[in-house]
């Protein structure tokens, strides 16, 4: 009895490790959306946003006011003793050398950046809680089976007690089973601080303490129409890509004329003792021109950096889009391996489960040792953890598939509950 509440112990911890919220993948990956990255990412598009309304202000005219009061301490015909002016200046900027456009080109390219930087974002979250999902399903798989072993292994050691006791065996053959038994216990010692460890992990990733629920599977369609699908972040770079070379334009700017129309009203009260209402009231309309000729080539020098920043980010561009070509060549090739490894745990299993009541007749007969017997019970738990395993795999393969891919990770999430 003692033996069989140290097995319901070990069971009770690996199925409820932290008192914590209970979710299958879906609802992982909801709470993951509040991780304080894609909170990050979020503020980011906000900014980019708020500064893609302010450049539009460029567009449309500026209304300044202004007031002064000037005292004097002698009058005279040409000088009031107390003047006070208020003007209201409404100017516009006709042409600028295509600086505002250009710097409203970057805004909306710096704010299609940000916005699939956010969603690249969540879907590198969504694939590490997938990852880690997987992981503590594949790591208490293996305990289960693992504790199923120590079952095994407690009811032989108890037969081999009763024949030790009458002399049918010698004491190292039980010996070789309570040492089997002590490192299965230490297995699964092993197998806790994994299934701890990754609850961890998914507590800084969710925000949340969690607790794992079996039954979430990933849908993937392969993609038919062969055509090139670009990876999230791949979009966010290409964008800023865009931005630089808008950039390139605010540069050069300064060589072209700035045209600008100005219209002030302004009202005087002053003592002047030849003073007109004409002069207390005026309103004055100003077409303005100006074209910078010679700064010291700090224009063409603006305008070359820039020019050379955008080399930059556009090699950079280049070089991860090559790097993602690969990256998903190498998912296609890990998930078809993934498909053929589920097979051949499959068949494993099968040999390993027929391999393992031959050898146990036999060795409950004394036809074999124990040693051949503990290979064949260790080999027979070991596939089945194997063949769960795989299967786990290959839905971490298919989520793989959909980041490189570009695709939503967390819409392609499907649950049935276990009943």
């Amino acid at each position: 009895m003692y033996k069989e509440s140290i097995m319901k112990k070990f069971l009770f911890l690996s199925l409820f490790p932290l008192f914590a919220f209970s979710g299958n993948l879906n609802e992982l990956l909801n709470l993951a959306e509040q991780n304080k990255q894609v909170e990050a990412s979020r503020y980011s598009l906000e900014a980019s946003k708020e500064k893609e309304y302010a450049t539009k202000s460029a567009y449309l005219p500026n209304l300044t006011l202004g007031a002064t009061q000037t005292f004097n301490q002698e009058s005279n015909m040409f000088a009031a003793e107390k003047d006070t002016t208020g003007t209201a200046t409404l100017a516009f900027t006709i042409y600028d050398g295509g600086k505002r456009e250009a710097s409203f080109e970057q805004q909306q390219a710096l704010v299609k950046s940000a916005t699939f930087s956010l969603a690249s974002v969540q879907n590198n979250i969504s694939l590490d809680v997938i990852y880690y999902y997987y992981n503590y399903l594949s790591t208490l798989a293996n305990k289960e089976s693992t504790l199923k072993k120590m079952e095994q292994l407690e009811a032989e050691r108890n037969r081999l007690e009763k024949f030790l006791s009458v002399g049918a065996i010698t004491a190292d053959e039980l010996q070789k089973i309570v040492s089997s038994i002590e490192q299965t216990k230490v297995d699964l010692l092993t197998l806790d601080n994994t299934l701890n460890n990754i609850s961890n992990t998914l507590e800084y990733l969710t925000g949340e303490q969690v607790s794992v629920e079996k039954g979430s599977t990933i849908i993937y369609k392969e993609n038919t129409n062969n055509e090139e699908n670009k990876r999230l972040d791949i979009l966010a770079l290409e964008e800023s890509v865009q931005s630089n070379k808008s950039e390139i334009k605010m540069a050069k700017s300064p060589n072209l004329p700035t045209i600008a129309l100005q219209n002030t009203y302004s009202k005087h009260d002053f003592d002047y003792p030849v003073a007109t209402e004409n002069l207390k009231e005026q309103n004055s309309v100003q077409l303005s021109m100006q074209w910078k000729i010679f700064d010291f080539a700090s224009t063409s020098s603006n305008a070359q950096a820039a020019y050379l920043n955008y080399l930059s980010k556009n090699s950079e561009l280049s070089y991860a889009k090559y790097k993602a070509k690969a990256s998903f060549k190498n998912a296609q090739n890990s998930y078809k391996t993934s498909l053929a490894k589920i097979e051949a745990a499959k068949a494993k299993l099968q040999a390993s489960e027929m391999t393992y009541e031959l050898v146990k007749k036999k060795f409950q007969q004394g036809i074999v040792n124990n040693v051949s017997y503990l290979d064949a019970l260790s080999d027979k738990f070991n596939s089945n953890s194997q063949l769960q395993t795989a299967l786990n795999e290959v839905e971490y393969q298919k989520a793989v598939l959909l980041y490189e891919m570009g695709e939503n990770i967390k819409g392609a999430i499907q649950w049935k509950r276990f009943l």
